[in-house]
């Protein structure tokens, strides 16, 4: 089953990610207002009446808008969210409405549908509060090999756990922040600086290549075809400079792939994310259809 994915935006002001599947749309966060949410899917040929479901990575501003929580409760589409997501943020009025509405979908750290032919297992990341990546995987009944994305941003480090869950993904959306040497020189406070730098902050471009390259070393040859860069900072990185890390990885690992850089003013063009065509077995990952 191919998937379709897109960032509609991504970065400090606000972050929403859609994938499409059987003209089903699936938001990854709700950190964009809903009048700009509605104009950001009619940009990409989608709209607000085909969504059916939000899955929150963390509770902070610009990935839980409250406005937006708030629409959603009022036109029954659900939040799929941890409980220490209800634990950080369930006094904010959007999360109680939700809640009131009884659109609130937990998820533990086993795969969940999101929707008909779509599942999403979570990893746990390193950020402030309770923050979590996740595969996606877009499968039609029990055989062939399913359409496959990771998707990672807002974490200050990884580890090999994070890598493994993301071994054998079509698409990979990461976190490349910012360059580090423009981090220190950026005239920040030094907390913000140390913040963004430590283990709880964000993913540098060299942190964001160092993962590329242990997902590529964990993956079938010609498997990764798309990576979608995210969360690139206005003052401390810049698009170009991203993605020629991200290239340089790639070469590296002696691997080809389609580098882009979300952008937190204008959407990601469309993309269709099919399976290769001859991988290797992919790794198990805990899905039903695996066992």
């Amino acid at each position: 089953m191919a998937l379709g994915f897109t960032v509609l935006a991504s970065g400090s002001k606000g972050n929403a990610s859609l994938v499409r599947v059987d003209g089903a749309g699936i938001l990854i966060d709700s950190g964009l207002g809903p009048r700009s949410l509605s104009r950001r899917l009619e940009a990409v040929g989608a709209e607000c009446g085909s969504l059916r479901a939000v899955i929150l990575t963390h509770t902070h501003g610009d990935h839980a808008n409250d406005l937006t929580l708030r629409w959603m409760a009022r036109h029954g589409i659900p939040l799929h969210c941890h409980p220490g997501h209800l634990d950080e943020a369930g006094h904010r009025p959007g999360f109680r409405e939700l809640a009131g509405a009884g659109l609130i979908r937990t998820f533990d750290d086993r795969p969940f549908l999101v929707a008909p032919g779509l599942w999403a297992e979570p990893f746990e990341l390193t950020h402030s509060g309770p923050t979590f990546g996740f595969r996606l995987e877009g499968r039609e009944g029990r055989k062939g090999r399913p359409s496959r994305i990771g998707y990672l941003t807002d974490t200050g480090c990884w580890c090999d756990r994070v890598a493994d869950a993301l071994a054998d993904v079509d698409l990979l959306g990461v976190e490349f922040n910012h360059d580090e040497q423009m981090q220190r020189c950026s005239g920040r406070s030094p907390a913000l600086i140390w913040r963004n730098l430590g283990d709880r902050g964000h993913l540098s471009n060299a942190q964001g290549a160092g993962l590329l390259s242990a997902v590529l070393d964990r993956s079938a040859p010609g498997t990764l075809r798309h990576v979608v860069l995210l969360h690139l900072s206005d003052d401390c990185n810049r698009p170009a400079l991203a993605v020629e890390v991200a290239r340089d990885a790639l070469m590296r690992s002696d691997r080809r792939a389609t580098v882009l850089a979300a952008s937190q003013a204008v959407p990601l063009d469309p993309l269709l994310v099919r399976p290769a065509r001859r991988p290797r077995a992919a790794v198990p990952v805990g899905f039903p259809w695996e066992s």
